[in-house]
């Protein structure tokens, strides 16, 4: 039956389609690349550019021709509702924050390749335009114009996250920059449309008194509405399907709206998003909503029936390539030098105005879905649509390799703030995993300062694996509530504490390596972890535990929570190993800042002469703890004991915390896949604090 077989296919079709993209965004990710590169290469690889080219029997039998209209409309549908998701993560107050730089960077970046891509349009158009109705000389180079003008806001939201920057002036100025930029670069692609289907100068007005008419009912009857429903959400707390549903007419009712008058429906999507309430809990609830189907299923359609339309092959001569080199090199030109000199004349260095630059020289799937916009509007020929695809391609590549050389990772301000605050100071950084976690790490991290004269410092991290969500989040409203969420227990004890806390964000392909490099470039004294259990481990000491270990260069400590709250008796093991050496160190600190009772418990073997041994321990604990100014209560325990561990598990009964080194004969070493169980870790009821004496000195201790 036919309407069997092509059921089949199209299950064939997506099965293919999402299996490509997973696989080389995966791979695109451990390049620190976009995901969405690698979703935008599996699209290519999957037309007639690379599968029609190696296999046409097999591609003939998986997209024959009659199934790629089919095919565009489910990415219709899917583009669609990912400029909705875009419009609703642009937030208005971005682009009143930044003052005059801002404004002067945001319109050189638009109007310095709109200009050039003009005026290459020009001269390529008696070379590889057809002269016909459907491609005037005007509609050509207003098109080109604009789509040189494009930057991908949700790529570089996600690269500046990725890079910490989103904070920096570089980040923050480029983001506010991005957002101006795609509300002008949409409108002036709606202008584009709207001239090349007009058929003379009426129509035209016509189409712009439509638009106008659309845009005002938008702002003033629409988004009134829309805060009424999240007025509803509000009180109901959910986002009902009815709730969505309606919203999500809205959404298709805004785009029938411009298709109508003449702008593409995707204008109207993305202006649907842009008017919703934003750093709302009913746009954080939509983003939830939609973007797992959209960006997963729907987009990898968008980017095969792009490949589909993607025709390498026509580039079959070196002058064609010429070409596509040479508009690689505007669309360069126009975003990198329009940007990079606009932020240099506004009083930036030359290091800081080139990242801004080359950031904004990210075009991405944007860019993409304006190039099919004139393929479909007949503006652009197949040869065209190629070398722009290609240059979308290479643009948006070069911007993470190209902006580590320009602007490395130890030049951002928030390395240069961590270089001055060094010297006295106890900056301890807290991976912070569960939410649940912050406050007692927090009052953790403020017993641990070794004097009071000790400037105190908490560096919170916040690490996301990285997923297809944060091509839309990265740096938006969304991703902000979601680190507030996160680090909100945190930032409520350190500030009981009144110790100042420095948030970091960013999504992370591999967290043990990122926790070990911000710890090197914030300069911190102390790698403060809660326990979590590890997937493939039964230690506490192994799984990303292990590898913090292994990489981090300066003190680190784990801490394992049992109903932490304020600690009266500490115990402190000791047999005099350099880990147990900071354990008394870290106890001592404690001891003085909460003014408790502190029990060095010093294990020896039964029935041997070890006095010299317990007068080196009991001299080392008197250096340790010998300060007339800050007399601690401390008891010295001798017991003797064949196992040391035998020896804590009993003594620690009704103590209310446990500092020990990471020593061997206390069974707590650091392995990978640890499947020996830590007996003090796991039969101690208390809550303990593990800790590891740096490797390297790297830090002042104090």
């Amino acid at each position: 039956m036919p309407g069997t077989r092509f059921v089949f296919l199209l299950i064939v079709q997506i099965g293919v389609i999402l299996a490509l993209s997973r696989l080389m965004g995966f791979i695109f990710a451990r390049l620190r690349q976009p995901q969405v590169m690698g979703e935008m290469v599996a699209g290519i690889m999957l037309g007639p550019s690379l599968f029609g080219l190696i296999a046409p029997h097999a591609f003939a039998a998986v997209f024959p021709k009659d199934s790629v209209n089919r095919l565009n409309v489910l990415s219709q549908v899917g583009v669609i509702f990912f400029l909705f998701l875009v419009g609703l993560e642009l937030d208005p107050k971005l682009l009143k924050s930044r003052g005059r730089a801002a404004v002067v960077i945001s319109n050189a970046s638009i109007f310095t390749p709109f200009v050039l891509g003009a005026m290459l349009a020009l001269f390529l158009y008696p070379r590889l335009f057809n002269d016909t109705l459907a491609m005037p000389v005007t509609s050509v180079a207003l098109f080109m114009g604009a789509a040189m003008s494009i930057t991908a806001f949700p790529v570089l939201a996600r690269i500046l996250t990725e890079r910490n920057m989103q904070k920096t002036n570089v980040g923050a100025l480029t983001i506010t920059c991005a957002a101006a930029n795609d509300v002008i670069a949409w409108c002036m692609l709606a202008a584009v449309i709207s001239v090349a289907r007009a058929t003379g100068v009426g129509p035209g007005l016509l189409t712009a008194g439509k638009a106008v008419i659309y845009i005002a009912v938008m702002f003033y009857l629409v988004r009134p509405f829309l805060g009424r429903l999240q007025l509803v959400y509000q009180r109901t707390d959910r986002l009902s399907q009815n709730l969505l549903a309606l919203i999500l007419l809205l959404v298709l009712a805004s785009a029938l709206a411009t298709d109508w008058i003449g702008i593409h429906a995707l204008f109207g999507a993305f202006v649907m998003g842009a008017i919703m309430p934003k750093g709302t809990s009913l746009s954080r609830a939509l983003t939830e909503k939609l973007e797992d189907y959209t960006v997963v299923f729907l987009l990898p359609i968008f980017f095969a029936f792009t490949g589909l339309r993607t025709e390498i092959s026509v580039l079959n001569e070196g002058m064609l390539w010429w070409y596509t080199g040479l508009i690689i090199l505007v669309a360069c030109v126009g975003k990198f030098g329009g940007s990079a000199v606009a932020a240099r004349l506004c009083g930036m260095g030359w290091r800081e105005a080139s990242a801004i630059g080359i950031l904004m020289n990210t075009r991405g799937l944007m860019e993409l879905v304006i190039l099919n916009v004139g393929k479909d509007l007949g503006v652009i020929t197949p040869a065209i649509f190629a070398m722009m695809v290609i240059m979308a391609m290479v643009t948006t590549a070069l911007t993470t390799s190209v902006l580590h050389w320009v602007y490395p990772q130890v030049e951002t301000e928030a390395k240069k703030q961590a270089a001055a605050l060094a010297g006295k100071r106890m900056a301890v950084l807290i991976p912070v995993s569960l939410p649940a976690s912050g406050a007692s790490l927090a009052r953790i991290a403020a017993l641990l300062s070794p004097a009071a004269d000790y400037v105190r410092q908490i560096i919170a991290l916040n690490l996301r694996r990285s997923d297809d969500g944060d091509t839309l989040r990265g740096g938006s409203s969304y991703r902000q509530m979601a680190v507030q969420e996160a680090l909100s227990p945190l930032n409520d004890a350190a500030r009981q504490q009144q110790v100042p806390v420095t948030e970091i964000s960013f999504v992370s392909r591999d967290v043990p390596s990122d926790i070990a490099r911000v710890a090197r470039q914030q300069q911190a004294n102390l790698v403060l972890m809660g326990y979590h259990k590890p997937v493939w481990s039964q230690s506490m000491l192994g799984g990303t535990v292990h590898r913090v270990l292994a990489a981090t260069d300066c003190d680190v400590a784990i801490f394992v929570d049992r109903r932490f709250t304020e600690p009266r008796t500490v115990l402190v093991p000791y047999l005099g190993g350099k880990h147990d050496r900071l354990a008394l160190d870290f106890a001592g600190r404690i001891a003085r800042n909460a003014n408790i009772k502190l029990i060095i418990l010093h294990v020896v073997q039964p029935n041997r002469q070890a006095k010299d041994g317990v007068l080196h321990a009991k001299s080392v604990v008197d250096r340790t703890f010998n300060d007339p100014t800050q007399p601690t209560p401390m008891e010295f325990r001798v017991i003797e004991d064949p196992s040391p561990v035998d020896a804590v598990v009993r003594e620690a009964t009704g103590v209310d915390l446990v500092v020990i080194g990471v020593e061997e004969r206390w069974g707590l070493e650091s392995h990978l896949f640890g499947w020996r169980p830590e007996r003090i870790a796991h039969q101690v009821q208390s809550s303990l604090l593990i800790v590891r004496k740096a490797t390297r000195a790297t830090t002042d201790h104090g």
